[in-house]
């Protein structure tokens, strides 16, 4: 039986934060919003603004995480959703229908060169799979940033299946 759990937005996005943490094994005086994968709260406040205009956040929706992919795509994590963001458009995904991250498509994500999605420094396919089956590639950094939002976000989906956030 699936017990669906109220949690303020505020307890989700903490949440949010304790996986991100756990997953650096750090605190947040370890993070200045520079890194590639980092906390919403640490990068600049006029970033923050811009991006907030094209969130389409609810009345009770807190911006948690950002992931940097080139100097024009992002990947934010709310407590509600994935919000997809480049020059062109932006896209959500509700955590009501995540169902899960395939990850990267290889490990060697091109043999000649045999570049690994473990090295920092790349960019490489990686796949989300929504509840209908439909499936999202985005490119995402390689290397210690694009682990650690596949770690941190595939959880996200727990919060999508659980929470009811109020």
């Amino acid at each position: 039986m699936n017990e669906i759990v109220e949690k303020s937005a505020k307890k989700v996005k903490d949440q949010i934060e304790l996986w991100f943490f756990g997953f650096f094994g750090k605190e947040k005086s370890d993070f200045n919003g520079t890194e590639l994968f980092t906390l919403f709260d640490l990068i600049p406040k006029s970033e923050k603004i811009e991006f907030i205009k094209k969130m389409d956040l609810e009345k009770n929706e807190i911006p948690v995480l950002i992931l940097k992919v080139s100097e024009s795509e992002f990947i934010i994590n709310s407590t509600h959703k994935f919000v997809l963001l480049d020059s062109y458009k932006t896209e959500f995904l509700e955590y009501s229908e995540f169902e899960r991250h395939k990850g990267f498509k290889a490990f060697v994500t091109t043999r000649e060169e045999g570049m690994s999605v473990k090295q920092n420094g790349y960019l490489a396919d990686f796949k989300i799979i929504k509840n209908n089956g439909e499936i999202i590639t985005r490119k995402i950094p390689t290397g210690e940033p694009g682990f650690a939002f596949w770690n941190v976000t595939k959880k996200c989906e727990l919060i999508g299946r659980k929470y009811k956030i109020t």
